[in-house]
C-alpha cells in the first residue's frame, strides 16, 4: 500500500476504545481540493471553510491555510487514487479492513469503520472485490463489521441501506429545513454548537455526540435525536457563517 488508508490513533479513535470498539477512520482530501471532482457534493460554504479534514488535527498544523504538510498531501493522494485508480485503491481499502478486523480480534474489541472521515461519498454504491468475489459495496464484503458515517445528502437516508451501515444527517448553515424534516421522521441529525450544548434544539432532544464517534450506539426513536458536537479546530471556534450554531 502506498499510504496508510485508515487512521486508528486519533482522539476519536481513542474515545471509542473506552466503549470496547476499535474505530478505523478513512480520511481523504475533501470536496474539490484534490482536483479530481467533488467528493462532498452537498458541502456548503461554511462546511468547506471549516472542514475537519483540512483544518483540524495534523492536517490543520500549518502556518497558512494554503500551506501543505504531510497529512494534507497524503489525503490528496488518496483522493486522486480513489477517483483515478479505483480498483487498485479499493484493493488497498479491503486489505486494510482485513488487517483492522484481525487487530480487533486480537484486542478483543468490536470493529467500527467510518469511510467518510472528511468526505461525503455514497459508499453503498462503490463496489469492491474480496477473496475473488465481487461485492456491491464494502458493507456486504464485511458483514461482521459496523460502518458509520455522517452525510449532508439527505436523499441517501431514503435508500434501503445495509444493516451494518449507520448514517447520521449533518447540519449546515443551508440545510436546516432538511434537518428538521429528517428529525420528524426519526433520523438523527448532527449539529455543531458553540459553547455549552442546549438541552433541546428546534424542539428535539440534544445528546452529547462528543463522547465518542460510534453513531450506531446513539438512541433512535419515532423522532430523531440531535447529536450535539463541539466545534473542532481554531477556525470552527470562530465561525460566524451559521455552520456552528450559537444558541
Amino acid at each position: 500500500m502506498r499510504n496508510r488508508i485508515f487512521s486508528t490513533d486519533s482522539p476519536k479513535v481513542i474515545k471509542a476504545e473506552a466503549f470496547g470498539w476499535l474505530n478505523a477512520i478513512h480520511y481523504m482530501a475533501p470536496h474539490t481540493l484534490a482536483g479530481v471532482g467533488n467528493l462532498c457534493p452537498k458541502a456548503s460554504a461554511g462546511c468547506m471553510a471549516l472542514c475537519l479534514g483540512e483544518h483540524s488535527g495534523q492536517a490543520g498544523m500549518v502556518k497558512k491555510d494554503t500551506d501543505m504538510n504531510a497529512t494534507r498531501l497524503s489525503r490528496r493522494e488518496k483522493a486522486r487514487r480513489f477517483m483515478l485508480e479505483r480498483p487498485a485503491y479499493m484493493r488497498d481499502v479491503v486489505r486494510s479492513i482485513e488487517l483492522a478486523e484481525r487487530k480487533s480480534v486480537r484486542l478483543r474489541m468490536q470493529l467500527c469503520i467510518r469511510m467518510n472521515g472528511s468526505t461525503d461519498i455514497a459508499w453503498e454504491g462503490v463496489g469492491c472485490e474480496r477473496n475473488g468475489a465481487r461485492h456491491r459495496n464494502l458493507f456486504t464484503a464485511f458483514p461482521g463489521a459496523q460502518f458509520v458515517d455522517y452525510t449532508k445528502v439527505a436523499s441517501r437516508l431514503k435508500r434501503q441501506l445495509p444493516a451494518n451501515y449507520n448514517l447520521t444527517l449533518s447540519h449546515s448553515e443551508v440545510n436546516e429545513a432538511e434537518c428538521i424534516a429528517a428529525l420528524a421522521k426519526g433520523v438523527n441529525v448532527a449539529v455543531v454548537f458553540a459553547g455549552a450544548k442546549p438541552l433541546h434544539w428546534r424542539g428535539y432532544y440534544v445528546i452529547d455526540g462528543d463522547a465518542h464517534d460510534l453513531r450506531h450506539l446513539d438512541p433512535r426513536g419515532r423522532e430523531g435525536f440531535v447529536i450535539g458536537l463541539s466545534p473542532k479546530g481554531r477556525k470552527a471556534k470562530r465561525d460566524t457563517s451559521g455552520f456552528v450554531v450559537r444558541t
